[in-house]
């Protein structure tokens, strides 16, 4: 179970591992600070609680006889994953990066993020199938798209910049 965690401007995140009946702990900004790393985890275990309490409704669970494991009880465990850079606000990107990626790992680091990471992670968001306008914004992106590929095709064979007319937009209506 995947959660992502805000506390103050900084997103981590819990993995619940059922199997392991571990509490993985991801942040691509570790603290220096223990206290600020031990209430991180204090968090993880109320949310924890609060998970426990959800899976064990017995209305979840095909065999009613199940008896579900008690999240509140796992124990918290700090993954060894690489840093973000200094100053950088990618924490978010970091979490969507461990949450869309885990399957590929046998651990929990990742490549550090850039530029397009970002940009991949926004185009999931923007086109993925759970986003209702994704046909209607790719539309209107292939035809930006080929407007501006023409005419950087005529910028290039006439050996400079086309001037603009003033009703013309270079950006698109969304």
């Amino acid at each position: 179970i995947y959660v992502p965690i805000h506390i103050g401007n900084h997103w981590y995140l819990m993995i619940v591992d059922i199997w392991d009946k571990k509490l993985m702990y991801l942040d691509s900004c570790k603290s220096t600070d223990a206290a600020a790393t031990n209430t991180r985890i204090e968090h993880m275990r109320e949310v924890a609680k609060y998970l426990g309490v959800l899976i064990r409704s017995r209305s979840l669970w095909k065999n009613k006889e199940a008896h579900p494991p008690l999240i509140s009880e796992f124990d918290p465990e700090e993954a060894v994953t690489g840093q973000q850079a200094p100053g950088t606000m990618d924490c978010g990107v970091w979490v969507c990066q461990w949450m869309i990626n885990s399957h590929k790992w046998l651990d929990y680091d990742i490549e550090p993020v850039d530029e397009s990471t970002r940009m991949r992670i926004a185009v999931q968001l923007v086109v993925g199938p759970h986003n209702p306008l994704a046909e209607s914004v790719t539309q209107k992106a292939v035809k930006f798209w080929n407007s501006e590929m023409v005419r950087n095709y005529k910028e290039e064979a006439l050996g400079g910049p086309m001037p603009k007319s003033p009703a013309r937009s270079n950006s698109p209506t969304i």
